[in-house]
């Protein structure tokens, strides 16, 4: 399943269309700043010098109409691992490092090793496999056939050094909160 989906995942990724984010035609507006476009290549960089092969994308787009924002091509890595940059830190840029794994005990653990855990994902059509991932992966949204976790009543907030508390919904506003217990003994 991994050439297929691989296959399917390069085929969107060359479809994009790149441009002003508040076109609504547009797929992948700019990054937000020259730091963050800059730390994304030198994880794509840093990938492929440790035997990442690059698929699609890795390096900024060509043209007078990216000459103004930080503009990067979606990009899809293949053959990622540990020892990247780019499954250890927090890119926060359109690269997505492929992995292969053998079962989803194995899926579970190599997610799972990581400092972060903001969100995962998992796309399956069997509940018993949806449910033994989500119960697993330490994260503090899980997606299962879904590509967004926030929900506005939902909340929002990862785990591990992705951050603690949550926002949104009625956990969101518990941080605004002072919470008084008070006993009392009437004898």
């Amino acid at each position: 399943m991994a050439e297929a989906f691989t296959d399917e995942l390069v085929r969107q990724a060359e479809r994009f269309k790149i441009g002003n984010g508040l076109d609504p035609d547009v797929d992948l507006g700019p990054m937000f700043s020259r730091a963050q476009r800059d730390k994304t290549r030198e994880h794509v960089a840093d990938a492929m010098e440790k035997g990442a092969e690059l698929l699609f994308g890795g390096r900024d787009p060509e043209g007078e109409a990216y000459e103004k924002g930080y503009f990067f091509l979606p990009t899809v890595l293949c053959r990622a691992d540990h020892k990247m940059k780019v499954m250890r830190e927090e890119t926060f840029g359109p690269v997505a490092p492929l992995m292969k794994f053998k079962s989803l005990e194995e899926a579970i653990s190599l997610a799972n090793d990581s400092p972060y855990g903001l969100a995962a994902y998992i796309f399956t059509s069997d509940l018993k496999t949806a449910l033994k991932a989500a119960e697993g992966l330490e994260a503090g949204g899980i997606g299962v056939n879904v590509n967004n976790v926030v929900d506005l009543q939902a909340p929002f907030g990862g785990w591990k050094e992705s951050g603690v508390g949550r926002e949104l919904g009625r956990w969101g506003l518990e941080a605004y909160m002072e919470t008084k217990h008070i006993r009392m003994g009437m004898g």
